[in-house]
């Protein structure tokens, strides 16, 4: 199967289909209990509200990775939009279907989205983490740095709360 990579808007379906399997990562992330920032709790009118507001959102680059034609993966990376931080930018929602998980595709999308940061101008990436696999085995094999972490930062979808890791990459 050949996996393709790029920025959403390569993706040319229509809105409503994009959106549907942007809620699919989204609901499959939640589902196996990854803090991505929903309860399992949260319907998929809230997951599609969040989603549109993101594609809407003008300093986002939201970029995919598709089998076929659907969506398998995303990341989003957000730049600061005032002016003493416009050289850094948030890497945000690294989310793969399960189905696709520990095949490289995390790791491509990572990839991607620091070159896609860095050829815009972003020299230094944050992001926080309170999913655990990602923590404990994969930022720091691609060269994030720990910060630290936070206690009881965040809820996982169960509602239980627990720490929340930071990191950053300079670009």
């Amino acid at each position: 199967m050949v996996i393709r990579f790029g920025d959403i808007a390569s993706d040319k379906r229509k809105t409503d289909e994009v959106l549907r399997d942007l809620v699919l990562v989204l609901r499959d992330s939640i589902s196996n209990n990854h803090s991505v920032g929903f309860l399992a709790s949260d319907g998929d009118e809230s997951l599609q509200e969040f989603w549109r507001t993101e594609l809407l959102r003008p300093n986002n680059v939201i970029l995919c990775a598709w089998d076929e034609s659907n969506i398998i993966g995303t990341v989003i990376i957000t730049r600061e939009t005032r002016t003493n931080g416009r050289h850094r930018g948030e890497f945000r929602k690294l989310m793969v279907l399960s189905g696709h998980q520990r095949g490289g595709v995390g790791s491509n999308l990572e990839k991607l989205a620091c070159d896609s940061a860095k050829a815009i101008g972003i020299s230094l990436l944050y992001l926080d983490s309170a999913t655990d696999f990602l923590v404990s085995e994969k930022y720091e094999s691609w060269g994030w740095l720990r910060v630290g972490s936070i206690p009881k930062y965040a809820a996982e979808p169960s509602g239980e709360l627990v720490a929340t890791t930071f990191f950053y990459k300079e670009l």
